[in-house]
């Protein structure tokens, strides 16, 4: 449900105003573009491109999806990684590389054989050779996601080693 809700609210956005002037660095304040730049695109192929990645990534059989940790902390690394890039950047892959942070295993684990880190690798290198890809910013929340989730693995380690003494 999760990602047919994010793919219509973008494809309505996307319909409705398009990559709006207020995107551009002369065109709003710069926390409104900070925050609002991932709901945008910059044309329907690149909505489409986002569309698929979102369908994949948000599989409810595989990710059962969890709003604050799948949805909030995204959203909020790409409003965090958005002053990296040289120029306007547009589009939902910044959450959507953080997602794939979050999903990465332990580093002491095989991490190189993940379903996760192979994607994000393959895809990134491709993404290198396309122009106007800002290739930072999308590094910079998959680190992030990776961030948050070894943050989160302690925290949980803690709770359960904290409840064994109590």
């Amino acid at each position: 449900m999760v990602r047919i809700v994010l793919i219509v609210l973008l494809a309505g956005l996307q319909l409705a105003f398009g990559a709006p002037e207020w995107l551009h660095p002369d065109g709003a304040p710069y926390i409104l573009r900070a925050l609002g730049y991932s709901f945008f695109h910059g044309n329907w192929w690149h909505l489409a491109v986002n569309a698929l990645a979102i369908w994949t990534i948000y599989d409810p059989k595989r990710h059962p999806c969890k709003p604050c940790r799948d949805l909030l902390f995204p959203f909020l690394v790409a409003v965090l990684v958005y002053p990296l890039s040289w120029r306007p950047v547009i589009g939902f892959s910044n959450i959507l590389y953080a997602t794939l942070g979050l999903r990465t295993p332990p580093l002491s684990s095989p991490w190189w054989k993940h379903p996760t880190v192979i994607t994000f690798l393959v895809v990134t290198v491709a993404m290198v050779f396309i122009p106007r890809f800002s290739a930072t910013t999308h590094i910079a929340a998959f680190v992030l996601g990776m961030a948050g989730a070894a943050i989160g693995r302690f925290n949980q380690n803690l709770l359960r080693d904290a409840g064994r003494y109590l």
